[in-house]
C-alpha cells in the first residue's frame, strides 16, 4: 500500500482521452459493459469471445486465449479487463482480419431491465464484413466498442485503477457490496473526513472520489467522482455528498446527488477507505 501516482481522472483520460495505444492507433474505451443482465448484459461480447479466443494467430500459431491468458480474456468478456488486455485483443484481431471473414457474431443491444432474460439481437454477420470492410482498423474497433463488444463496468474501473497505480499486482474480484469488507475496510463516517481516493459504494455500484472541493456546510461536502457507468468511464464534477443519520453495519450512509455531467447513479452510499492508499 502506497501513495498513488495518478488520480482517478488521470485513469479516465488514460482509457478515453486519447485512449488506449493499440497498433491501429489511439482507441477510446468509452463504453460501459457488464455481464449482469439487469445492467444490459454482454451478449455481443459473448458472441465474439466464444469463438475469437480459440482462433489461432496467423492460422497456425497459438490461440488468442493462450497468447493473452484465459483469466485476462474472461475479465475482458465481463467488462473488467485491463487496458493491456483490450489492446492485445484488438491487435490480435487486426493482424488476423482474413480469419474474421469466417467468424460470425450476433450484434446485440442492451437487455431491457423489464425483461432481462431476453437477448436483443439487432443484426448478424461475420466480423470482417460488419466492421473492417471499408473502414480503417481504428474505426472498426471503435464501432465494435459502440456495438457493445468491449467496455468496462464499475468494478472493472476501480479494480483496474488500483492495478494502474501498482496498488495491486493482480486482479482481485468482488461485488460492489464486498469491497468495504475486503478491499477498503476503513470507515468514513463524517463528511468532513472524506478524502480523494475514498470509495463510494451503493448496493450494486461503486465509484471513487477524485477530489474534494470543500465543505458546503457541516454535513455536506462537494466532491469530484470518477466511475464507469452509463456512458462509460467518466469524471462527474461538483457532486454533493451529504451525511444522513442512518448507519448500515457501522457505516454511515450518505446521500449523493448532482454533478456535471449529472451522476448516472444517485441515492444512498457508504464511504470506505483503503488503508495506506492515498494521494
Amino acid at each position: 500500500m502506497a501513495e498513488a501516482f495518478a488520480l482517478p481522472f488521470h485513469f479516465v483520460d488514460h482509457l478515453c482521452n486519447p485512449g488506449l495505444n493499440a497498433a491501429a492507433g489511439r482507441i477510446p474505451l468509452n463504453a460501459y459493459l457488464s455481464k449482469t443482465a439487469s445492467n444490459g448484459g454482454n451478449d455481443s461480447a459473448t458472441s465474439l469471445f466464444s469463438k475469437l479466443r480459440w482462433m489461432k494467430d496467423g492460422g497456425t500459431g497459438p490461440t488468442m486465449n493462450a497468447l493473452i491468458g484465459g483469466k485476462a480474456v474472461d475479465l475482458a468478456l465481463k467488462g473488467q479487463g485491463s487496458g493491456d488486455t483490450f489492446v492485445a485483443i484488438w491487435n490480435f484481431m487486426c493482424r488476423n482480419k482474413e480469419q474474421l471473414k469466417k467468424l460470425n457474431v450476433e450484434v446485440c443491444d442492451r437487455r431491457d431491465k423489464a425483461t432481462p432474460n431476453e437477448k436483443v439481437v439487432s443484426k448478424t454477420g461475420n466480423v470482417y464484413d460488419l466492421y473492417f470492410k471499408g473502414r480503417s482498423d481504428r474505426a472498426a474497433i471503435q464501432q465494435m466498442i459502440a456495438d457493445r463488444f468491449f467496455g468496462i463496468d464499475c468494478v472493472g474501473f476501480v479494480a483496474n485503477y488500483l492495478l494502474y497505480n501498482n496498488e495491486w499486482s493482480e486482479y482481485k474480484g468482488a461485488e460492489p457490496a464486498q469491497w468495504p469488507m475486503w478491499h477498503c475496510r476503513e470507515k468514513v463516517n463524517q463528511a468532513s473526513e472524506v478524502k480523494p481516493l475514498d470509495f463510494l459504494v451503493w448496493k450494486g455500484h461503486i465509484a471513487i472520489v477524485d477530489w474534494v472541493r470543500g465543505m458546503m456546510d457541516d454535513k455536506s461536502v462537494l466532491i469530484d467522482v470518477c466511475q464507469s457507468s452509463a456512458g462509460g468511464p467518466q469524471c462527474n464534477e461538483r457532486v454533493l455528498l451529504k451525511q444522513t443519520s442512518a448507519f448500515v453495519s457501522g457505516r454511515r450512509q450518505f446521500l449523493i446527488s448532482g454533478g456535471t455531467p449529472k451522476l448516472p447513479v444517485e441515492g444512498l452510499v457508504v464511504v470506505a477507505r483503503r488503508k495506506g492508499f492515498f494521494w
